[in-house]
């Protein structure tokens, strides 16, 4: 166990490395000048020349990701150039709102994905197994991009039962656990958890094994 954990936390050094590297290079190669929107068409070439020296960006890109690197290591991400605020702050002040969400969403995805895979494994190739198949292709087939303007549009618009957006009650909590949770328990409710609950209890089905 402590090997496969070890092998884990090793495969994490090259992929961290990637995706840092790659997320640093993605900022210079997209088009426009950062601090030419940040601070206007109408900005005065001076307090774009001091707000480069601030962002470090008047100095060359080799010096630029060194300088990125040695402030990721010691924990400081830079700053945002739309909040004007260090990076590790504003992760900070929303990362309590994620977590409530995903929270939401694990419960979403267990509470769908758990009964019916069980009640799939029970009544293998039966009416109902069918059917749970049938919806888990549809969720798993259906746009992800799509799903949340419908569900905004027709329990938050035209039915007025829930908020659009925003935080603070459970009723926030409704539409977007129930659109993350549909994306993490799609999958398992007719598919994963029908192996699982047909290995757990043997006998279930005659071809379980024993």
């Amino acid at each position: 166990m402590l090997r496969y954990i070890s092998t884990r936390l090793l495969y994490m050094v090259p992929v961290l490395w990637l995706v840092v590297s790659v997320v640093f290079l993605l900022i210079h190669l997209v088009p426009g000048d950062p601090i030419q929107q940040m601070l206007g068409e109408n900005a005065a070439s001076s307090d774009i020349q001091a707000a480069r020296h601030a962002y470090g960006l008047d100095v060359p890109l080799g010096q630029q990701y060194v300088n990125y690197w040695k402030g990721v290591l010691h924990g400081d991400l830079g700053r945002s150039f739309r909040f004007d605020q260090p990076v590790s702050r504003i992760i900070l002040q929303r990362y309590p709102a994620t977590l409530l969400l995903t929270i939401a969403a694990m419960i979403v995805a267990l509470i769908v994905s758990v009964p019916a895979g069980v009640r799939s494994a029970r009544r293998r190739n039966r009416w109902d197994d069918r059917l749970l198949a049938l919806f888990s292709l549809w969720g798993l087939s259906f746009p992800n991009f799509a799903l949340g303007p419908i569900l905004i549009l027709f329990f938050a618009i035209y039915l007025g039962l829930l908020p659009v957006s925003g935080s603070g009650s459970p009723a926030h909590l409704v539409l977007s656990g129930h659109y993350y949770g549909r994306l993490t328990g799609g999958h398992p409710d007719a598919y994963g958890a029908h192996g699982h609950a047909g290995r757990a209890r043997p006998g279930l089905h005659p071809h379980c094994p024993r």
